[in-house]
């Protein structure tokens, strides 16, 4: 109820006004990401006032400042129960009234005993404000789109439609262009979308086979990396590594293409952020 509210606010101001950049010239603010958390958070406190909250809106820009808040969030949490949040994937897009980007909400617990306690996220939801869809996955019991069951594709990567993300930074930059170059030339075509959140509810729904991404912040992808799981998908960091809450780079497709795509991520150097 509180993505769909929040949707419906992103929904009636779509082309907002830019009220700042923050970390880079594409990374944009307006005063409707800010509201929208906002709708999302007073419904999280109400409901479950003993649970954490962390949203994208409450962290200063920049990737070392995003993996700061979470790793804080993480290590000084009084609750078991952490919800993790972008108001508002796609902000670009928003602005210019291109109606592609979506509302993430990704609910983590802390599991396990002692020294093996650790973070998984249980409940993920990615609702998209113009196509009037919700997506939803809990963990173990698998990914719906409006309340139909969904699955990732079946095509290998020769048939492959593969989504990746625009980097903002020159570090994430030239991974990126290697990483389009390597898998255009061995899918069936790339695409650029603008919202981590929509790419990777699409690859649960099977419209895309696979998204990749050098750098991704926790509130892009928690929620989408539990729809792609649970609609029987992989995800895995670039080098072929367990994805978890704090991890960055990323790949996520149906399991027939996921690793060969890793191969030929791995060919072209796209491991993560280049060094300075």
């Amino acid at each position: 109820a509180a993505g769909r509210a929040a949707a419906a606010l992103v929904r009636d101001r779509v082309g907002a006004g830019v009220l700042k950049t923050k970390a880079t010239r594409g990374d944009l603010l307006t005063a409707v990401d800010g509201e929208a958390q906002e709708v999302i958070e007073a419904a999280v406190r109400a409901a479950f006032p003993a649970h954490a909250f962390l949203g994208e809106e409450s962290v200063p820009a920049g990737a070392t400042a995003s993996a700061d808040a979470l790793r804080c969030a993480l290590d000084a949490c009084g609750s078991d129960w952490l919800w993790v949040v972008d108001p508002l994937d796609g902000t670009t897009n928003f602005v210019q009234s291109l109606p592609l980007v979506g509302v993430s909400i990704g609910v983590a617990r802390r599991v396990g005993e002692a020294a093996e306690r650790r973070w998984e996220v249980v409940v993920g939801v990615v609702v998209d404000p113009f196509r009037e869809e919700t997506v939803t996955a809990t963990l173990g019991g698998g990914c719906t789109l409006n309340g139909s069951p969904v699955r990732v594709g079946v095509e290998p990567l020769a048939d492959a439609v593969v989504a990746t993300g625009f980097a903002p930074t020159e570090a994430s930059l030239a991974p990126m262009v290697r990483g389009i170059a390597a898998v255009g030339a061995r899918a069936r075509t790339v695409r650029m979308l603008g919202s981590a959140a929509i790419m990777l509810a699409w690859v649960a729904c099977g419209r895309l086979s696979a998204y990749f991404e050098a750098d991704l912040n926790a509130w892009d992808s928690a929620a989408g990396v539990l729809l792609v799981r649970e609609a029987g998908g992989l995800v895995s960091d670039l080098r072929g590594g367990p994805f978890g809450i704090a991890s960055r780079p990323m790949l996520a497709s149906n399991a027939a293409a996921h690793a060969e795509l890793r191969e030929v991520l791995r060919d072209a150097r796209v491991l993560g952020l280049d060094p300075l």
